[in-house]
């Protein structure tokens, strides 16, 4: 059997023409005198069920590749190559088929049925079935025929269509329903985006992928309520809209979040097919350490989003990656996402809710470590160090000191200097410590003093608290610690830290103990020498170290 000449050709075409002008009967076969194609339907569609479908067919067909339908046998194989290609003698399907390539398995299945498929991919161009109406490739995505092309060549006027499929498509006087491959009717979106959500990055987007998020189409494309709406296949005067599809980027791609910035708003670029500007990749985050925030939809998804890309691991304000650490009701501890409507959701999500502070780090009692951000509960460790010391009072030295005293105090996590590490040793020592801010260290510096802290050593300098400031400059007693090792455990004690006891200070004299305290600072001291401390849990109150020195005789 020859291919078919150019002649016949322009007969199939003349009588689409006419079918599509008019009306039809059910699909006819070939004019009289013509030998009749072999089809998938009659040949080999039976053919390949009984002989082959066995093991390319099912859950998972061999080598990935299905002769249990039509698309099937033509689609692409496990190495991406169209397996049957109209009028390709070279197709795969052939070469695997071919007595003189095919190895035993195939020899035996196919046998002296060689010449029918041959003659089905080659002369007869993948026929589905016979007809004088619709052309060899009507069924065919790979073929100028194909029924889609022609619907948009006909710009996708489906009465035409429906004069022989019937005005619901189910059959008509053809006999042929559409809907046994597209059940919700040709003008249903997903007649043409049905298996869009397996295809390259419209899968990770559509859900899915790593990062579980699912956004609905009108977050990169607007959507139309009728297929006829201006925009989706037709321009607003009619025309169609030539491909590929707009990219229109919706409320979530231009989000910007409390203290993220903004440089321009979100867009995609058609010629290199990356997003810019995007909120759902990071690119007003400001991580340098993200890896890529501006994704290549060519890259089909893969590595384009994977956790890392969008923000750092961990980000570049956080000293650890153990992402569950603060964010438990997102991610678990393999850094899976478990919640995708709490992830990209526009803010950050930390621990319960109703742990606030908590959620990170510190405790219910008081949000200052134990445990750190890390976990880590021992003293020793840089993140928990003497935080209890300090807001518990537990040296019974003065009052509790509030965080202020060492820290901006945040409204939101996304507040400016609350999550970030800063100056030498940040890595070690994340949070900001005495940032020039007038809010924060008033009485670390008070009475002149300059406090600071050296992240590389852990050590505090010039604080108020531990002797700094201009009355206890003078003070000489030997060896005392007025730059504590934040992570000493030992912790401190009176006379030897801040002052002397007593100070080396006029009119205090050598021979003086701490039973003396009380006679000039009766409301700081007891007569027991112990500092006095007086308010409710949480509210305490003391006259020393408080900025002031209480003299009362």
């Amino acid at each position: 059997m020859g291919r078919l000449t150019d002649p016949a050709r322009a007969l199939r075409a003349a009588l689409l023409a006419l079918a599509l002008a008019g009306s039809c009967a059910k699909a006819r076969p070939a004019v009289t005198g013509t030998r009749r194609c072999v089809t998938w339907k009659e040949e080999v569609g039976p053919l390949l069920a009984d002989r082959c479908t066995g093991c390319h067919g099912g859950a998972k067909p061999a080598a990935g590749y299905d002769t249990a339908s039509y698309l099937g046998t033509l689609g692409n194989g496990s190495d991406g190559v169209p397996n049957a290609v109209a009028g390709d003698e070279s197709s795969l399907l052939l070469q695997t088929l071919a007595p003189a390539a095919a190895n035993q398995t195939h020899q035996t299945a196919i046998g002296t049925s060689f010449p029918t498929v041959q003659s089905w991919v080659v002369d007869c161009a993948l026929s589905y079935d016979t007809s004088s109406v619709h052309a060899a490739g009507i069924l065919n995505p790979a073929s100028p025929d194909f029924h889609g092309e022609l619907v948009r060549a006909n710009k996708y006027d489906f009465s035409l269509c429906a004069k022989c499929h019937g005005q619901d498509f189910t059959g008509g006087t053809s006999q042929v329903s559409c809907t046994s491959c597209h059940k919700d009717g040709p003008t249903a979106c997903s007649t043409c985006h049905g298996d869009i959500a397996s295809k390259g990055a419209h899968a990770r987007h559509l859900g899915g992928g790593p990062l579980g998020k699912m956004y609905g189409c009108p977050e990169c494309h607007k959507t139309p309520t009728t297929y006829t709406d201006p925009g989706h296949i037709f321009l607003a005067d009619g025309s169609l809209d030539p491909p590929p599809a707009e990219v229109t980027l919706g409320a979530m791609a231009a989000l910007t979040p409390a203290g993220a910035t903004r440089a321009a708003a979100p867009s995609y670029d058609a010629g290199t097919s990356t997003c810019s500007n995007i909120y759902c990749h990071g690119a007003v985050l400001g991580d340098s350490a993200a890896t890529n925030t501006n994704p290549s939809w060519k890259g089909a998804g893969q590595g384009q989003a994977d956790c890392g890309t969008c923000h750092g691991l961990p980000p570049n304000n956080v000293n650890n990656n153990a992402c569950a650490m603060c964010h438990p009701s997102v991610v678990d501890r393999d850094r899976t996402i478990i919640a995708a409507d709490l992830h990209v959701n526009g803010k950050v999500d930390l621990g319960p809710a109703d742990k606030g502070c908590a959620g990170c780090h510190g405790s219910m009692t008081t949000p200052a470590p134990p445990p750190d951000l890390s976990g880590q509960t021992a003293p020793t460790a840089p993140g928990v160090g003497a935080h209890q010391a300090h807001v518990q009072g537990k040296a019974h030295l003065g009052a509790p000191i509030a965080c202020t005293e060492c820290h901006r105090t945040p409204k939101e996590v996304g507040d400016p200097g609350h999550i970030g590490g800063h100056g030498p040793g940040a890595d070690v020592y994340p949070a900001e410590v005495f940032p020039t801010d007038p809010t924060v260290g008033a009485l670390a510096a008070a009475d002149g003093a300059q406090p600071s802290f050296d992240g590389a050593t852990g050590t505090c300098a010039g604080v108020y608290c531990h002797g700094g400031g201009a009355k206890l400059a003078g003070d000489t007693t030997a060896n005392l610690d007025r730059a504590p090792v934040w992570t000493d455990a030992t912790g401190l004690t009176c006379g030897a830290a801040c002052h002397g006891a007593p100070p080396a200070l006029a009119p205090h004299q050598p021979t003086m103990t701490r039973l003396d305290c009380a006679v000039c600072h009766r409301r700081t001291v007891d007569p027991f020498g112990n500092i006095i401390i007086a308010g409710a849990p949480g509210a305490e109150t003391s006259f020393h170290m408080n900025g002031a020195i209480d003299v009362s005789m």
